[in-house]
């Protein structure tokens, strides 16, 4: 597993936002359902810092468990500055953060095991996780094909 280390500077994003269980996520596949609904309304978002560039955050609640807590998830683009944010989209700011980053390469439905594999690089890492969200950034997306950059904020 290649893993590298990345300083990065906040991160302004602009998107469509659900808050799911886990388990109903795995089941229902809401996270694709809500990226292909932001994929229709991309267009609206104004200051794209990269017109095709998307990604996926989620964000955990404190001392997140998997089974009992829902967990929200953003499907959006980065933006250079937040304004004139269509009604029914959020906005989210992540701070200046050092990530551990591990790029998928294949099927779109089986990038879950490189959460696995990244949380275990970091538990037996000298780091630790900073806080309690990831980031997908998509690199590539074809029909069945996906190239992401799954990035966690750690510390020493």
């Amino acid at each position: 597993m290649n893993v590298r280390i990345e300083k990065k500077d906040p991160l302004k994003i602009v998107g469509m936002s659900l808050t799911v269980l886990l388990q109903v996520e795995r089941k229902e596949k809401l996270i694709t359902n809500l990226h292909e609904t932001f994929e229709k309304r991309v267009h609206d978002v104004k200051n794209k810092s990269h017109p095709t560039l998307s990604c996926g955050v989620f964000i955990d609640p404190p001392n997140y468990r998997p089974d009992e807590d829902e967990f929200q998830w953003i499907a959006g683009v980065k933006v250079d500055e937040f304004s004139d944010i269509p009604e029914d989209m959020v906005r989210y700011e992540l701070p200046e953060n050092l990530y551990a980053i591990i790029t998928y390469k294949g099927p779109k439905g089986e990038a879950g095991h490189i959460y696995d594999a990244l949380y275990q690089w970091v538990d037996q890492s000298d780091y630790t996780l900073a806080d309690s969200y990831g980031i997908e950034v998509y690199i590539d997306s074809e029909e069945d094909e996906l190239e992401m950059d799954l990035c966690f904020p750690i510390k020493e």
